[in-house]
Parts: structure tokens; sequence; C-alpha cells
């Protein structure tokens, strides 16, 4: 490790100085200077203009927080969506915006580091609280590994989805070839981040834009055709409700530990640095936050949720894996059409989680390592293409209890890199006068710390039979 990993001052702005140069990160200083500037006189443009104005200019110059979304609305996720709607209707929607809501306190603090703090958030983390919870627990085991873990199921739907999709096409392409085509389209996209003087960024937060509008078009048409009961959906919203025993514990901790996580907290933050966001960029990262994460997160889930609750909950189907779920789903679909639509959307779901989780673990093992991260280089490629490896769950799916047992045992580790987060927030020597000052953001990532903790503790126990 160098010194920054073994608590020397972080590469890019030292904690003494407020609001260091993001641009320092090396992947950023592929991006023509005269780009920077522009994209600089634009947000102070943007910052006088009338409200409508404003938002549209952001949602242009937005990324970081759709690949966020991206990255979170991933395999488990959506079959934790898919399941809830199928074995209990409406009723579980008020988790959604919960658990995503909880999370954007913590988003929030990672957008400091990032604009005002000017730093990379792990050589801090190694500096102030030991390479044990920077390198080991924050980049490596909270990021980098569940990359690898969680590829496999991403992979897993993924090749069944392309087998799924192509008898309409009239042909057959089973799960043990297409996967070729699965890892190619997203190696491609995953080695064009950072590439071309910033167009490759580019491209890869285009695609993720345009992968959740087909998420949202998809999902909407099937919501649709399948219909909505809107007084059961607006009671699941906002009345809080959950079945009783393990079955209930079992839903809430894979929709609460699976939304906002680690690898989130990371990717965000490193995506940022990546984009050479300095301190005017902070009302665009949190603009992006709400924009690009939060809404596309709880849209999409509303809407699979919405269309398995007016189909097989009313049958009483509930199956277990997501490839099941869909396959039961298809005959009360109807038309062609919105069968296809479906799977094509739910494609573009493994799709951008495996781009987005591969890149958070290439910038997390650099971290790790005190490794620069230059995109053209082979450990780049190496890192990027490591969790490529889940190919091999093309001959073995994950079910869907697997996901939710790893989710439990990594809100572990999520709770504490979350404390080693609160502090830094909190701590003068690292942000200064840009130190968090708020009652509310201070509480609102205690609340989300303390849940994890809390729900970790309780999986524990009931698992033991204690509980």
């Amino acid at each position: 490790m160098n010194g920054a990993a073994s608590g020397g001052e972080p590469a890019s702005g030292g904690p003494h100085t407020q609001g260091g140069d993001p641009s320092g990160y090396p992947i950023a200083q592929r991006i023509p200077q005269e780009v920077l500037d522009a994209e600089a006189g634009r947000l102070a443009a943007l910052a006088k203009a009338p409200a409508h104005k404003r938002i549209g200019g952001y949602a242009r110059l937005a990324g970081p927080g759709f690949m966020g979304a991206a990255l979170t609305l991933g395999a488990g996720t959506l079959t934790s969506s898919m399941l809830s709607g199928a074995t209990f209707g409406y009723r579980t929607l008020w988790l959604i915006w919960l658990a995503c809501g909880l999370g954007l306190f913590m988003m929030a603090a990672m957008a400091r580091f990032t604009c005002k703090g000017g730093f990379r958030v792990i050589q801090v983390q190694n500096r102030r609280h030991s390479w044990l919870i920077g390198s080991l627990l924050t980049a490596l085991v909270g990021t980098a590994v569940v990359a690898v873990i969680f590829n496999f199921g991403q992979v897993a739907l993924g090749t069944h989805l392309i087998e799924s999709l192509a008898p309409f096409a009239g042909f057959s392409f089973p799960a043990e070839y297409n996967w070729v085509l699965y890892v190619g389209v997203t190696s491609w996209l995953i080695l064009s981040y950072g590439r071309r003087g910033g167009t490759g960024t580019r491209l890869v937060e285009g695609v993720m834009k345009a992968a959740i509008a087909l998420m949202i078009v998809a999902f909407g048409a099937v919501l649709v055709v399948v219909g909505v009961d809107w007084g059961a959906a607006a009671r699941g919203a906002f009345v809080p409700w959950l079945p009783g025993g393990g079955q209930g514990l079992d839903l809430f901790i894979a929709s609460s530990a699976a939304a906002v996580g680690v690898m989130d907290w990371v990717f965000f933050h490193y995506a940022g640095l990546g984009r050479g966001w300095g301190r005017n960029h902070e009302s665009l990262a949190r603009f992006d936050l709400f924009a690009g994460l939060f809404i596309p997160f709880v849209v999409v889930n509303f809407l699979v949720i919405g269309v398995f609750a007016a189909t097989l909950f009313p049958q009483g189907i509930t199956p277990e894996s997501a490839p099941e779920l869909a396959a039961a789903l298809m005959p009360l679909l109807g038309p062609t059409w919105s069968q296809i639509l479906f799977y094509v959307g739910f494609l573009a779901v493994p799709i951008t989680t495996t781009v987005a989780m591969s890149l958070a673990g290439a910038m997390a093992i650099h971290e790790a390592f005190g490794w620069e991260p230059d995109t053209a280089s082979w450990r780049w490629k190496i890192s990027a293409l490591l969790p490529q490896v889940a190919f091999l769950a093309a001959w073995n799916a994950n079910p869907v209890w697997l996901v939710i047992f790893i989710a439990a045992f990594l809100s572990l580790a999520n709770n504490v890199v979350g404390w080693s987060m609160y502090l830094l927030l909190n701590d003068r020597r690292v942000l200064g006068e840009d130190r968090s000052k708020s009652y509310l953001w201070n509480l609102g990532i205690l609340l989300q710390v303390t849940l994890l903790n809390a729900i970790a503790i309780t999986y524990i126990f009931n698992r033991l039979g204690l509980w």
C-alpha cells in the first residue's frame, strides 16, 4: 500500500484544505480542461436561471445519480419487489420510499465529500480511522467483494431473460451460450468509462439514463395493461405494514439493506470525482441524487410491485426466484407485445447493474491498494472485469433467499462504514467549516446506520431461533 493507505494525506486535497480539487482524480484528468470550464460556466448561468430552466439544465448535466439508480436497481432489489407484490399485494409500497429516502442522507454526505471536501474518502478513512475501516471494510469487503458476489445474480437473471426473449424472435438461445452476449455488451460499456477525453463517461451515463427510462416505460405500459387498484396502492404507500414472523423480517431486510449501502456511497463519491465535480457542483449533486437516484428507484419499484400485485397476488402464486416469477406472470399479461416489453425492460436491470458494480469495484480496488486509476491500464481493466467471473451463473442461478442472506450479512459492514462516514462528515479536521452543522442531516444518517445495525442483529437472532 502507498502512503495514503497506511495513514498519509489523501492524494487529491488534504483534509485541512476546504474544498480540494476533484479534477485531481486521475479519471477526471482525462477530461479536457475546456470541457470542465464550459460545464462550470453552464452551472454559473443555471444558478441565476428560472426554476424550470435550472431543472432542465441540471438534468442534462447530471449523471452519477442515475448511475447510482442503475446500480441499486439490481436483481436483488427487483426480485424483492416482484416477490413483495406477488405475496402481499400493494401493502409494502411504503418500504420503497422509506429505505431509499433514509439513504439520501448518507448520499448527501458523499456529495459533500466530493464537492466541498475534494478528497478521496477511502484515503481519508485510512488516515483517520485506520486501513481496517477504509481499505478493508469500505473498499474491499463493502464494495469490491460485493460487486463480484452480487454480479452472479445479475448474470443469472440477464441470461435467463435473453433465453426467454429468443423464442419471440423464432429461435432458441440458451443461457449456456448467450452469456457470451451478456458479458460482451456489459464489458464494452465497462471499458468505455473514463476513455476518450470524457466522452466514454458520458456514453456510459447516457446508456444508464436511457435504460432507466426504458424500465419506466416498459413496466409502466405493462401496469396499464393489467390495471391498478389505486386505493390499495395509496394505503400501501403510506400505511406501514409487515407480515408477522420471519417472513416479515426477511422482507424488511431485503427492502432496507439492499436499497442504499456502502457500494452506492463509494460509487457516487468517486463517480463525481471522475466527472471533475468541485465546490460549485454540490447543488447539481443533490439534484442528481433526488432526480437521478430517488425518483427512478421509487417509480421503478412501484411499477414492478404494482404489476405483480395486480396479477400474481390475486392468484395466490408466489414463486421464489425472479425467473419463476416472470414465467408465472407471462400468461396473465395478455398481448404478446406486453410480454416482450416486460422482458426487455427487465433485461435493462441486470445489464446496468453489472456495469455500475464493476466500475465501483475497480475504483475501490485501486483505492484499497493505493493504485492511481488509469482506465487505459491493464490493472484497471482486470479490476473492472473481475465481476465478470459471474458468467458461471449461467449454469447456476441464485435463489432469492440467498440474495436476502447476503444483504443481511452486508448490513454489518454498512453499519461500521456508516459510522465512519458520519464521523468524517462532522470532523473539523476533515471538512473544516464545511462539516455538517445540521441536526436533521446528522439525525437522518444516524437513523439509517442504526436501522442497518438493528436489521443485522435481529436477523442473526432470528436465524439462531432466539427471536
